[in-house]
């Protein structure tokens, strides 16, 4: 108990003002302020006051405050200054050359003044303390909004380490998460990842939530915004409205900013070596299979759970996929390739010199001719590449023999087209020919490689286009309705296949 309750307890209890004093060894003046204070404070309601004070604690001394000698207001302006050069810097992408505090110190004591690091460390805090950023909790509508990114990702692909674009989508009520890579962050590439994303939900968010990236934003004048005319017409399309972040507020798209970083490490922090980017694509549909089927921490229900409330809430859609292609005119040139964007894409021959239409694409390149699809090609990202397709010269082929062995074309071609030749067709150019042009009409590879199989058991150099004609044709026939045993029928009809087979001929073999 201290002195001050003492008092009043002895107050209370009906001793006198004199007799306690005496007794405590305290002055009169005191006990007597102490007890006036105690009673006025009873006909005083303290409940609304700032900070109510408890009469009975013990008396509390305010701080005295001395005036600061050292740190004068001309030092107070300099770092005032100081601060708001900060600012500017943080505003025109230069947070890297910021002064800390301890170059405030510095350029001080370089100026002659005699102050230490604490008195600049604390006044530096406590201005900037005051201008620090209030933040609005969000509140999440289902199926009310979606928000996009891009990510960067380093993969190991065909043994060089190339730089990848993550495209992100996260629904901030569910937190469900969608993500493809892709090779560039294009016009293209935006609406083709959006045409994905709609066809993987089912449903459209009603706003779409972006930064201010090249390939939304057209301009700025002043605070007005102009979006690209794609992005329009996909809105348009699909019925979204689209809301853009303010300058350098990433935290208004809060959820897939968190996203891409999660999406990254979960998928490839572990696995960062593949073949192909359709592989790496592949493992990172898997993985986000993976991650929303995970619950929720607020809600506490699977993340695909609730974007499935989330689509209940919107409606399944009824678009057919936006065709997310850039229409080129192009001429066929002596090759018969047309050149898109600095790569060489083959054309069926028979063209040279004629302007066709090209549809660009996200993946694949298709090639019209007088208004009718003729090919299509997996879209290269490279420079100066040549994607080439065997099958459109075969005719041209037929009249040089002699350049299959060193052309492009082979180099390109599936692998199982390249053994059979180096195998079995080298000095047979015409014949190899010939099976191409019966592997094209027919689109039967598999039923060819099953074919020369099965002519390598019976001898080594036994593989002809006529045997794989006639084994092909064999297999396609419907077999016949007997009665007799399956076991049976089946060892006649290869019985009478293989007879036909050593009664056939060619150049040298009887």
């Amino acid at each position: 108990m201290n002195k001050k309750q003492e008092i009043l307890k002895r107050y209370l209890d009906g001793e006198s003002q004199r007799s306690i004093a005496k007794e405590l060894k305290a002055s009169r003046n005191t006990v007597r302020k102490y007890i006036e204070v105690f009673e006025k404070s009873k006909q005083q309601d303290v409940r609304k006051l700032p900070i109510p004070e408890n009469m009975i604690s013990a008396p509390r001394y305010k701080p005295r405050l001395n005036p600061k000698r050292v740190l004068t207001k001309e030092i107070q302006k300099l770092l005032q200054q100081y601060i708001a050069e900060n600012q500017w810097k943080q505003q025109h992408y230069m947070a890297k050359q910021q002064m800390k505090i301890i170059d405030m110190h510095e350029a001080l004591l370089d100026k002659g003044y005699t102050i230490s690091y604490t008195t600049i460390r604390n006044y530096v805090n406590k201005e900037i303390v005051k201008k620090k950023e209030v933040f609005i909790r969000k509140y999440c509508e289902p199926g009310a909004e979606i928000e996009f990114d891009w990510g960067e990702v380093k993969l190991e692909v065909q043994r060089k380490i190339k730089s990848f674009s993550l495209a992100v989508f996260t629904l901030p009520y569910s937190n469900y998460r969608f993500a493809r890579l892709y090779e560039s962050e294009t016009q293209i590439c935006v609406l083709d990842v959006h045409t994905k994303l709609v066809d993987h939900l089912d449903f459209i968010p009603e706003v779409f939530t972006y930064d201010n990236m090249r390939t939304v934003v057209k301009s700025f004048v002043g605070k007005e915004k102009t979006i690209t005319e794609p992005m329009k017409q996909l809105a348009d399309y699909y019925q979204f409205r689209i809301r853009l972040c303010e300058i350098r507020k990433g935290n208004e798209k809060g959820h897939v900013e968190r996203s891409v970083e999660f999406v990254r490490r979960k998928a490839f922090s572990t696995a960062y070596k593949f073949p192909n980017i359709q592989e790496a694509n592949q493992h990172l549909i898997t993985v986000l299979e993976t991650l929303n089927q995970r619950f929720h921490h607020e809600h506490k229900i699977k993340h695909v759970d609730l974007m499935k409330k989330e689509k209940e809430a919107a409606g399944p859609t009824s678009f057919q996929p936006f065709d997310v292609a850039e229409l080129i005119e192009c001429r066929v040139d002596k090759y018969s390739t047309v050149v898109l964007k600095q790569n060489h894409y083959s054309v069926p021959e028979g063209h040279v010199g004629k302007y066709i239409r090209a549809k660009v694409g996200a993946e694949h390149i298709r090639l019209f001719i007088d208004g009718e699809y003729v090919a299509t090609h997996s879209r290269n990202w490279g420079l100066h590449q040549w994607e080439m397709n065997i099958y459109h010269y075969l005719q041209t082929f037929e009249k040089k023999k002699g350049a299959m062995i060193q052309s492009q074309c082979l180099k390109q071609a599936p692998t199982h087209i390249k053994n059979i030749y180096h195998q079995y067709y080298i000095g047979k150019e015409k014949e190899f020919i010939a099976l191409l042009h019966y592997i094209k009409e027919n689109n039967n590879l598999q039923d060819v490689l099953k074919a020369i199989h099965q002519l390598k058991k019976v001898r080594s150099n036994y593989v002809s286009l006529d045997r794989i004609q006639f084994i092909c044709d064999q297999q396609e026939e419907e077999p016949m309705v007997d009665e007799r045993d399956d076991i049976t029928k089946q060892a006649e009809s290869n019985l009478q296949a293989y007879q036909k087979l050593f009664y056939l001929t060619e150049e040298g073999v009887m």
